[in-house]
């Protein structure tokens, strides 16, 4: 179990995320390719990406990476000159054909931390994406991450974006929530206690009137490298 704690973040530090179904088909010559793709990102980018293959929540075959930079200028910086790179632009072409749907990029910025968030991602993150309804979404959620993680004793991260669309799989005004797991066995004994925990059921009778009732999205994926 980590110390509890609660800070906030400081508004400049991002998480990229971006995630890619692989046609059913093409799901072993596709997640290669990201491998490889991922694999010369973190060669030449210099903002490392994390890789993951998402077990639960999202459609088989899905594959994606995680990076995390200090403020947006950081990011952009590492990213422009690879968009310029012919061999990553050939390495992202060799994945796009093996895609369902196109892949989808989203920036978080990062509110509150709950719990001592780990200086790289975990084994296991589980991610709960809700829609904001109204300014005090994030109070609402950072009370109810700084919750779940003195229950459950893990670290919960809050982030929120102003960019996507109701197309997209991730809509504009989203809050998410990153819970940081160490192994499988942490969630057997973690989850059931706030499922069950009657202060959490509380909390989320709170959100009325805060979040869309409409969307959620709940995925949990595991690192792979």
């Amino acid at each position: 179990m980590v110390p509890f704690t609660s800070k906030i973040i400081g508004g400049k530090m991002r998480i990229v995320q971006q995630a890619f179904s692989m046609k059913p088909e093409s799901i072993a010559r596709g997640t290669a390719a990201f491998a490889d793709m991922s694999s010369y990102w973190n060669e030449k980018s210099g903002v490392p990406g994390f890789t993951y293959m998402v077990t639960l929540g999202m459609p088989q075959g899905t594959v994606a990476i995680s990076m995390r930079a200090d403020s947006m200028a950081a990011f952009s910086e590492a990213l422009w000159p690879m968009v310029a790179d012919a061999e990553f632009q050939r390495l992202s072409n060799e994945v796009n054909a093996c895609l369902s749907t196109p892949s989808e990029p989203v920036m978080w910025q990062l509110m509150h931390a709950a719990g001592e968030m780990p200086s790289e991602p975990s084994t296991i993150v589980h991610q709960i994406t809700l829609r904001s309804m109204d300014p005090g979404a994030l109070g609402w959620a950072t009370e109810i991450a700084d919750y779940a993680s003195s229950v459950i004793g893990r670290p919960v991260v809050v982030g929120g974006t102003t960019y996507g669309s109701s197309n997209m799989s991730t809509p504009a005004n989203a809050i998410t929530f990153f819970t940081y797991w160490d192994d499988a066995a942490q969630i057997d004994e973690g989850g059931p206690k706030l499922l069950m925990d009657a202060g959490y059921a509380d909390l989320q009778q709170k959100a009325n009137g805060l979040i869309d009732p409409g969307f959620m999205s709940s995925v949990l994926a595991r690192r792979s490298n």
